[in-house]
């Protein structure tokens, strides 16, 4: 056998139609080199290097270099792990292809092109704050995706597309995609156990305007890009609630009335609790059976806000269960109010009113104003007084310091004396 025909052997074929995809191959790396038939629209491959090696580079059968850092993603995805290389190639170059790197010495790479995204599907009809809970895996060639290489980074989100009303259920323009949740196999939360290969997330359809809508469920680790849709329906909250705040002789009250064209109200249970502005939580619980419902909360006495955080369990009338978030609530327990006036008796008995501190010495200060006041006007007519009588003595003064001064004149003496006449 020449050597010609040798290293023709040394190559893996596998040869498809363009409407044929991958079966699980493992090929044998003889040279690092595997070979991609014309037709074939996508394929996956995991490269096994040694421990503490950079990523491989691959060659294109034109001679030209890929290498994580400088692809382009509509091209090729590809994520680079501790010991694996995983790769996807779109609509690759047909021909012979070459990895250099250092390889594992027993490595073969395997070639995937079935890669499957499958998911729970949601209800048809959902509501404004309802609990979601999702599950989605990979099926590679039909199988469920355990390994950690299929699953690293693989980010699978499920969103939310407001569609417009028409028949054609076209998205809306400059419509806000609501992401509703991640999907994580880890065993925690709602995930029922780590690494299964079954990923799950809890959705939750709060500050979502009612209205029809495309759930996108995609995935995407740099290599794996598959996604699915389901039309949905999101009605409204399937009740009214409102929260009541404390009086004087009654606890706050929580105050629910069902829709019951949409819900049983012999099924709702309700669970939440009420939290101060320290932190300081108080549980409650309530069990329906008439389409309105009252609970009444907690009793508290400190003063300032309290948040009600409400979750509402039931049965829809076409028998599926459903879990509801309810809007947050708040009311506000306000400081006692002022003392009033007290009567309390006097001494000689007769009754007197108690003045409280605060209008004692408001009135004594109206007193202290008035006596200031009255002073001050009784200063001020002294000083009038003063000012007029030193004015008069001055003007007096003045008039007399004008008249010139006459000794006085003794009257004179008559000539005869009548000794008849008395006396003077």
């Amino acid at each position: 056998m020449s050597k010609y025909l040798a290293g023709l052997l040394l190559f893996f074929s596998i040869s498809l139609t363009a409407n044929e995809v991958f079966a699980p191959s493992d090929v044998p790396l003889l040279d690092n080199r595997f070979r991609i038939d014309y037709g074939v629209r996508e394929v996956t491959f995991i490269a096994k290097r040694k421990a503490g090696s950079p990523s491989i580079i691959l060659i294109r059968p034109d001679g030209s270099k890929l290498y994580v850092g400088k692809v382009k993603p509509d091209d090729v995805g590809w994520l680079s792990l501790a010991e694996y290389d995983l790769i996807t190639l779109r609509n690759p170059m047909p021909g012979p292809w070459q990895a250099i790197g250092a390889i594992a010495p027993d490595n073969r790479v395997r070639l995937l092109s079935d890669v499957r995204l499958e998911t729970d599907p949601l209800p048809l009809r959902l509501y404004q704050g309802e609990i979601l809970k999702l599950k989605s895996w990979l099926l590679v060639d039909g199988e469920l995706a355990k390994e950690t290489y299929y699953l690293a980074n693989l980010d699978l989100t499920v969103s939310l597309q407001a569609l417009d009303n028409s028949q054609d259920g076209q998205p809306q323009r400059d419509a806000q995609d609501h992401t509703l949740g991640h999907y994580l196999d880890d065993g925690k939360e709602l995930d029922e156990r780590p690494e299964d290969g079954i990923m799950t997330a809890q959705a939750v359809l709060q500050d979502i305007p009612a209205g029809k809508y495309r759930a996108q469920f995609s995935t995407g680790n740099q290599v794996f890009v598959r996604a699915k849709h389901q039309d949905v329906l999101i009605y409204p909250l399937p009740l009214s609630y409102q929260v009541i705040p404390p009086s004087e002789d009654k606890t706050a009250k929580l105050s629910l009335l069902f829709d019951q064209d949409e819900l049983d109200p012999a099924s709702v249970a309700i669970s939440g609790n009420m939290t101060d502005e320290r932190g300081k939580t108080l549980p409650f619980s309530a069990i329906g059976s008439e389409p309105k419902l009252d609970i009444a909360l907690p009793a508290v006495t400190d003063v300032g806000m309290y948040k009600v955080v409400t979750t509402l369990y039931a049965t829809t009338l076409l028998g599926r269960e459903i879990k509801l978030q309810l809007p947050n609530k708040t009311f506000t327990v306000q400081p006692p109010p002022p003392p009033v006036k007290a009567i309390s008796p006097s001494v000689s008995g007769v009754a007197a009113t108690q003045v409280a501190p605060e209008e004692e010495d408001q009135k004594e200060m109206t007193w202290l104003v008035w006596a200031a006041v009255g002073g001050g006007v009784i200063l001020m007519l002294v000083a009038g007084i003063a000012f007029f009588v030193v004015q008069k003595r001055r003007a007096l003064q003045k008039a007399l310091a004008s008249v010139p001064a006459e000794e006085p004149t003794a009257p004179p003496l008559p000539d005869k004396l009548d000794l008849n006449l008395p006396e003077q």
